[in-house]
């Protein structure tokens, strides 16, 4: 009998300790989102507003950032927090070329999505063309095209030359075809389309854009379909969103003038964090967001598609065991 009692006051010591060593402390995060004034500044601004008033021990700090280095810096240890972009996200966690030269393995996720973002083809409607298959048909017939596509250095540029390469031409099929390519910001995408410098452009914007709504009010215009083995391979090799979620969709009449719906390539939001910040502070802000659904919406338009049932699935590098440990608590993880 002094036995049992000796090991229950043992347990009890043992889990009292558990308790102690998971109290939440005072800290102060930093969370990299995008540029200062941007829509990633101010939804990860509002997010972390919302998760110091629930729980005060927990400060944030927003800085600016980008999705291609935000998995780094967040993996070195140089923020704790940060945007990220599911397939760069992939890219880092590996150490996948154009975009990295070594993997960055401590990135780790708490959930998604935040936000998704479709790939545009937009065309002059005069050329006649409503999938990428007849764009990339032209070029390989060695007819000239023009074409405005994303600057070097960005998250959009490589996924863009992925879905040429999918279909079986590159960047320079289209100089070799006797064509030109333009690496432009989205400002001078509109610039270089209304004043006819190119009759297609490709852009990676969440819906509706309105770089794409004044395309399509400059000229009359249409918007090019990818297949659905183009948006499977997307998917299963950089983990861009799948088809089952009917998100991989421009809707007919997202743009002024053009009333089809357009299969297109789909990339998500996911919230990233280091893998040394500990867990009960992970588990905190897992908690929070999951459970203050109608004030994380208001935040912030983007916030809308996260959904914390499906979250732990929308990720593109491994959960933190804090945001684990929050989805199988609530029976989301089996």
């Amino acid at each position: 009998m002094r036995l049992s009692r000796i090991a229950v006051v043992v347990l009890l010591v043992l889990s009292l300790g558990t308790v102690l060593a998971q109290e939440l402390k005072p800290i102060t995060l930093t969370w990299i989102a995008g540029g200062v004034g941007g829509g990633w500044y101010a939804q990860a601004g509002a997010i972390a507003a919302l998760i110091n008033a629930k729980e005060p021990k927990i400060s944030i700090k927003v800085i600016p950032g980008g999705g291609v280095v935000n998995p780094v810096r967040v993996s070195m240890g140089e923020a704790d927090l940060g945007w990220g972009i599911t397939f760069v996200d992939k890219m880092a966690l590996e150490g996948a070329a154009p975009l990295y030269e070594k993997p960055n393995p401590k990135v780790r996720s708490i959930g998604g999505y935040f936000g998704y973002y479709q790939i545009h083809f937009v065309a002059d409607a005069a050329k006649g063309l409503s999938t990428v298959q007849e764009l990339v048909d032209l070029i390989k017939a060695k007819k000239a095209v023009r074409i405005a596509i994303p600057m070097k250095g960005t998250s959009d540029l490589p996924i863009v030359e992925e879905i040429l390469r999918f279909y079986g031409v590159t960047l320079d099929d289209i100089k070799k075809a006797g064509g030109e390519y333009f690496h432009a910001v989205y400002a001078d995408m509109i610039s270089l389309y209304k004043d006819r410098h190119v009759d297609f452009v490709i852009t990676h914007l969440s819906i509706p854009a309105a770089a794409v709504t004044e395309m399509f009010s400059s000229r009359k215009s249409v918007l090019l379909a990818v297949s659905d083995e183009c948006i499977d391979h997307m998917h299963n090799k950089f983990g861009t969103v799948g088809r089952e979620t009917g998100l991989c969709l421009i809707p007919a009449n997202t743009y002024p003038g053009f009333d089809k719906d357009v299969p297109a390539v789909t990339t998500a939001g996911e919230l990233l964090v280091n893998a040394d910040v500990p867990e009960i502070v992970v588990y905190t802000i897992t908690k929070i967001l999951c459970e203050n659904l109608e004030e994380l919406y208001q935040a912030h338009p983007a916030n809308k598609t996260f959904v914390p049932e499906v979250a732990w699935q929308h990720v593109a590098v491994p959960l933190h065991p804090g945001a684990e440990r929050y989805y199988r608590e609530k029976g989301y993880m089996k």
